[in-house]
């Protein structure tokens, strides 16, 4: 990954990663803030992150309370509407012409909202594997309830990724390294105690999630979703089913013509890690058509 940079977003400090010129395609991982047992950063688009900005610029954040970006202002922006908030004041403070957003799990549903809500912030939409976002009830607290190790320890940080991925090897040492990076900040340990410990997950994070949900897409099947998407899904994800992938481009492509599906197979959660030159392929070439039907509109 290029160095990191860093720059003030509503008055939280916010960490991303960019390289190459042109459009902007920007990154957006999942999970959220307040997890004990793993979490995530924008350096997890290391094979992805260089591919891309040999052909466009590209940007990797650091979400709010996530990675190495400041902790939400206020208890009651412990939200995924606080992180929506903060990802479109982001591109907005980056002066950013309409971005290419990419957004994996929790980021896809952060990437589709905003999409809706600030269109003309926004060129091409692809959601790699969101159940957040997909229609049903996510499997991830059957998958990965109770890990077998200690919270904040190397252990359970590998047995968490390596039960979302189809090949546990490609979880290397460096992916976990980087998690335990984040996992010591005394911030991060901060949103855990918020969320775990005050039970602001429980009493806020999650009932708004699941409104909000509701509201999206309900908005989708309205049509409200007008940029051209692309979905992208592991066929062996057990926390994110195919069946709801499918479900979910059911319902888009019923109102929005511009939207492909594609299924990764011998692959989990981390499609975009598990097969990486197959998935930088499908995004630049996706990205390129978008670019272009967007020049001719």
């Amino acid at each position: 990954m290029p160095p990191p940079r860093e720059i003030d977003v509503a008055g939280v400090a916010t960490r991303y990663h960019e390289a190459g010129s042109g459009q902007p395609v920007v990154f957006i991982y999942g999970g959220n803030f307040g997890t004990a047992d793993s979490t995530s950063s924008a350096r997890i688009w290391d094979l992805n992150l260089p591919w891309v900005s040999e052909q466009y610029r590209a940007i990797a954040l650091d979400k709010l309370g996530q990675g190495f970006t400041g902790n939400p202002l206020k208890d009651e922006d412990y939200t995924m509407q606080a992180v929506v908030r903060h990802i479109a004041q982001f591109l907005v403070a980056m002066k950013l012409p309409p971005a290419h957003l990419v957004g994996h799990s929790r980021g896809g549903y952060a990437a589709t909202r905003l999409t809706i809500e600030h269109p003309h912030l926004v060129r091409s939409l692809t959601i790699v594997s969101s159940g957040t976002l997909s229609p049903g009830i996510g499997t991830n607290e059957v998958v990965l309830s109770a890990p077998p190790h200690p919270p904040f320890t190397r252990e359970s940080a590998r047995w968490v990724y390596e039960n979302y991925c189809y090949k546990p090897e490609s979880v290397d040492e460096a992916w976990i390294d980087a998690v335990m990076e984040v996992l010591a900040l005394p911030k991060y340990r901060e949103s855990v105690r918020k969320m775990v410990d005050e039970k602001l997950g429980t009493k806020l994070f999650l009932p708004n999630l699941a409104r909000d949900k509701r509201e999206t897409l309900q908005w989708i099947r309205d049509g409200r979703l007008q940029r051209p998407t692309q979905i992208m899904w592991g066929h062996n994800d057990r926390t994110a089913l195919t069946e709801r992938g499918v479900e979910l481009f059911q319902m888009i492509a019923a109102t929005q013509r511009r939207v492909s599906f594609n299924l990764f197979n011998q692959a989990g959660h981390f499609s975009y890690r598990e097969q990486a030159s197959r998935f930088n392929r499908l995004l630049t070439n996706f990205i390129a058509g978008a670019a272009a039907e967007g020049a001719l509109s």
